[in-house]
């Protein structure tokens, strides 16, 4: 199954049409933010991590996003988990100054002993902030929304 994603992430990025603006259409991506894992779970995770993406047009994306578990969440019982995802995402942002932004695609979850591909969509505000587009997001990671992303990250464009 991770080679199917990783496929799939490389096909999207390669057939992407030509971008409408003067820059670069590439930017990277650090962000961070807490994983909320539903029902059962004490304390959240926080996980980091990178996007790269490729800005189709002036409102469309292609996105590859990977995050990790930088600190572990604790389930009620009293044992850690963590969380490491891989998503491949097509992404829509509004061309305004103050981008609303919605995103669509595949996600692996790898949660150590369990790891699934499953659908995944989120939605985010961005603006011009610390050299780059932050964005604040919120993304369900997941088709039984038991596992949620809240994230805050900056786009660098190269």
């Amino acid at each position: 199954m991770k080679t199917l994603t990783c496929i799939s992430c490389a096909l999207l990025l390669t057939v992407s049409t030509p971008v409408l603006s003067k820059g670069s259409p590439w930017y990277f991506a650090i962000k961070g933010g807490f994983m909320d894992a539903g029902t059962g779970i004490a304390d959240n995770a926080i996980n980091g991590g990178f996007d790269i993406g490729y800005q189709n047009n002036r409102y469309l994306a292609t996105e590859i996003e990977y995050t990790r578990s930088l600190i572990d969440g604790e389930t009620s019982s009293g044992n850690d988990w963590d969380v490491d995802t891989l998503s491949a995402f097509a992404s829509f942002r509004s061309n305004t100054k103050v981008k609303f932004k919605g995103k669509v695609g595949l996600t692996h979850i790898d949660t150590g002993n369990n790891d699934d591909i499953e659908f995944s969509m989120g939605i985010g505000i961005g603006f011009w902030a610390l050299g780059g587009l932050t964005e604040i997001e919120y993304t369900e990671l997941g088709n039984d929304n038991e596992l949620n992303f809240f994230s805050v990250g900056v786009n660098y464009y190269f």
